[in-house]
């Protein structure tokens, strides 16, 4: 072939023939673009519905969007990884798709939106509102760039989104709740149901036998990973914490002193209240009018009656003199040196007769009530600096070859021996769990950095989250190990024991309400079983005071008048017999239901609508290249 091609090459019609083919490749590249050979995709494209194409730049560009919008709520980096284990890059692409098949829907339904009713549903948007409430372009342009918009890509979104409501809104409007889901929910939520009952106690353990050598033998087998002790690390750890620090730190009385004396006023004064009604006057002879009717005997609350006075009464309530409007009425009001009415005050709006009707006298708490708040204060936020100053030197002794333990004595601290699990617990016996080590107990992220590390390991120090450190040295590592069956013998025992108890009454409980509902009354059975009849209030599924959540679920999944079982405290079994189920008629107004049907509704308008999109995408056909998008998400 190549020889051929050749051979054309080297005369005139030859060399014509072939230049035409290359130029009807190139234009044939030019016009369908170059497709992988098993995919049938392009380079640049992630997926196509219908008509529509979705870019590879696209989709990547929305991801990066949606990441750095769940970046700033989170207030922390995200990685790639834990985006995909939310799901984040399957959401996208939803989106994406739901998106271009909406625009193709739109476009066959002829819908359109013209650029005056954009910029209207813009300027109206309460998002790009200044301070006076009216629409700001700044304050638009920051938010967009915020997100990583410009103005002709948002309006462009804005278009397609607007026109996709009005699909939805199609689709979904009107949709109304069916009578039969609000019944079901109103029986759901508002039945009550009343069951007599008896507790079966679980049979004591002394009274079950001891299980025979091949039993205990055949269970530990079966278990053998339940009877593993866990891992246990020998370390020792430095805590320096402000908490401690301050401490050690003396502060002296003349500090405290001046400390109350700065901030006395704002933290430690109760200001004087004040229950003041006040009447305005538009003039001082009405006013003077007024309080000489007060003077002469009549009520305050008859003259602010009259309207023929002219006053216009304002409950001020119960106020500080700050907290005030009228600085002159404030001061007119708080001069009485009781309950009463002032003189006539001229104000910003007119002459007010201010009536003090109750006066709650102001506080100071003294300096030696609050010293040692104070020097408690002090203390703790010198120690952030003390605490930062210890870190300092402990990382340079660190830094010049000094073991954890030489450079805690060297600035006078000691560091504590643990022993410890994975969960901050000390060493238990026999694969038991230990006691919580309160100091690690507490420090989750210091247990986790001290199983991340090794014997020998130069480990940095651990944050805390009151703003201290944590620096730790491991000694030693006990692997976990399997324990044998002579050592953990009296656990497989007990175990075997409570197993049997448990299927006891288990069985016990199931052939009594077996016997119910064959009809017998559950008064014999608890006299033959030495237990008392005992009865539920009218209980709700979402109400059973003194009931397990177990219990009551069996108690509604029962008939009335059938019988059931149900899981009791400390191993027990509960047996009862529904004796009323009550359901109240539908009632539209009742609250549970009236709160609820908004959330049906969308609900059901969620539902429909997602059939409708899924119904149009597989009408128009999908089709995705999984190469293509696991190599965007890193996958590949």
């Amino acid at each position: 072939m190549l020889d051929g091609l050749r051979i054309m090459s080297k005369n005139v019609f030859g060399r014509v023939i072939l230049a035409s083919f290359a130029a009807l490749i190139v234009v044939g590249f030019g016009l369908w673009g170059i497709r992988d050979m098993f995919t049938n995709f392009r380079a640049n494209q992630l997926a196509t519905v219908g008509d529509a194409e979705i870019s590879v730049q696209q989709y990547r560009t929305d991801y990066q969007n949606a990441l750095q919008r769940i970046q700033r709520q989170a207030r922390r980096a995200i990685t790639n990884e834990e985006a995909r284990q939310f799901g984040l890059d399957r959401q996208v692409l939803a989106q994406l798709l739901t998106g271009a098949a909406l625009d193709q829907d739109a476009k066959r339904l002829g819908l359109g939106l013209s650029d005056a009713e954009i910029a209207r549903t813009i300027r109206t948007d309460k998002t790009f509102a200044g301070p006076d409430g009216a629409f700001d372009q700044n304050r638009m342009d920051q938010i967009l760039r915020d997100n990583g918009y410009n103005e002709t890509s948002y309006i462009r979104e804005q278009r397609q989104t607007t026109l996709r409501q009005q699909i939805a809104e199609a689709v979904t409007g009107g949709l109304k709740v069916p009578d039969v889901l609000l019944s079901a929910v109103n029986t759901f939520s508002n039945q009550t149901r009343k069951a007599d009952y008896i507790i079966l106690p679980a049979p004591e353990l002394a009274k079950i036998p001891a299980p025979s050598d091949e039993a205990v033998k055949s269970w530990y087998d079966m278990r053998k990973d339940s009877y593993r002790s866990p891992e246990y690390r020998s370390v020792n750890v430095l805590i320096v914490s402000p908490g401690e620090v301050a401490k050690t730190i003396a502060i002296a009385d003349e500090a405290a002193r001046k400390v109350y004396d700065q901030t006395a006023a704002e933290r430690y004064v109760t200001p004087e209240k004040r229950v003041i009604t006040q009447l305005t006057f538009p003039s001082e002879a009405a006013a003077a009018k007024a309080r000489a009717r007060i003077d002469a005997g009549e009520s305050f609350d008859a003259v602010a009656a009259d309207k023929e006075a002219g006053g216009v009464l304002a409950d001020i309530g119960d106020t500080t003199k700050a907290a005030m409007f009228d600085p002159a009425v404030a001061q007119a009001a708080f001069a009485l040196p009781q309950p009463g009415v002032a003189p006539p005050i001229p104000g910003k709006f007119g002459v007010v007769l201010a009536r003090v009707s109750k006066i709650e006298p102001g506080a100071t708490k003294p300096f030696d009530e609050v010293k040692d708040q104070i020097k408690t204060q002090l203390a703790e936020s010198q120690a952030r600096t003390e605490t930062q100053k210890l870190h300092d030197k402990i990382e340079d002794l660190r830094a010049s070859g000094k073991t954890l333990s030489q450079a805690a004595e060297a600035v006078g601290l000691t560091p504590q021996a643990y022993v410890t699990d994975a969960s901050g617990a000390g060493k238990g016996e026999a694969g038991r769990p230990g006691t919580p080590i309160p100091a690690l107990a507490a420090a989750p992220e210091l247990v986790k950095a001290i199983f991340a590390s090794d014997v020998g390991v130069d480990n940095d120090a651990v944050s805390r989250k009151d703003g201290g450190y944590d620096w730790f040295e491991i000694s030693a590592i006990d692997p976990s190990r399997q324990l044998p069956l002579d050592e953990v013998r009296p656990q497989v025992v007990k175990a075997l024991q409570e197993s049997e108890a448990q299927k006891q009454v288990a069985a016990l409980a199931n052939d009594l309400a077996r016997k119910l509902d064959s009809g017998e009354s559950l008064a014999s059975l608890a006299a033959a079983q030495g237990v008392k009849v005992q009865q539920t209030d009218a209980i709700k599924r979402a109400k059973a005071p003194g009931l397990a959540p177990a219990a009551v679920q069996q108690i509604f999944g029962a008939p009335l008048g059938g019988a059931g079982v149900a899981l009791a405290d400390q191993g027990g079994r509960m047996v009862f017999l529904v004796t009323e189920a009550t359901t109240p008629p539908l009632d539209p107004k009742d609250p549970t239901l009236a709160g609820l049907a908004p959330q049906l509704a969308s609900s059901l308008a969620d539902d429909l609508f997602s059939q409708y999109i899924s119904g149009l995408q597989s009408q128009l056909g999908i089709q995705v290249n999984q190469a293509a998008l696991r190599a965007i998400n890193g996958q590949e």
